[in-house]
């Protein structure tokens, strides 16, 4: 194998271990413990610090929101399986592991995209003090994400 083939090969892998680790942090910051419950819709984290009336207002949004976006987080999932197949083969296919990558791309960018656009949604109808709460929690959660990491080099 050339040093160019082993040099993609490391690149390709690299940028799927990234997109996995990305994954894993917006999938766990998202979804919390159980994404699948029917009590914790994907934006459900926007519930925590509100009072009970503005939880009434918004649940309803937010179980429409995770019906919508069950079927990219399932594409997404596909995808990345997907991938790991390939990365196991025996022979690495350059050209199929390329395409994977694009398709966890396109599956990653279109999830994210829309849990964006129904974040703001959501954020927009909520009061100053309420957003302050919301954004104080996304906060807390950075620090406690980077604690975990640890000190980058």
């Amino acid at each position: 194998m050339s040093k160019g083939s082993i040099i993609g090969i490391a690149l390709v892998f690299s940028v799927a271990l990234n997109l996995l680790v990305v994954g894993a942090i917006i999938g766990r910051t998202v979804f919390g413990a159980n994404p699948r419950s029917p009590s914790h819709p994907p934006l459900g984290w926007v519930l925590r610090n509100l009072d009970e009336e503005t939880r009434r207002k918004i649940r309803p949004g937010l179980e429409d929101q995770a019906r919508i976006v069950a079927p990219l987080r399932d594409e997404m999932r596909a995808a990345q399986l997907e991938f790991y197949q390939l990365v196991n083969e025996k022979e690495i296919d350059e050209a199929a592991l390329g395409q994977s990558l694009r398709r966890l791309r396109k599956a990653s960018g279109e999830f994210q995209s829309t849990l964006h656009e129904h974040m703001v949604l959501i954020l927009k109808d909520l009061e100053p003090e309420q957003r302050r709460k919301v954004s104080r929690f996304l906060m807390r959660h950075a620090e406690r994400r980077q604690h975990r990491r640890g000190p980058r080099d």
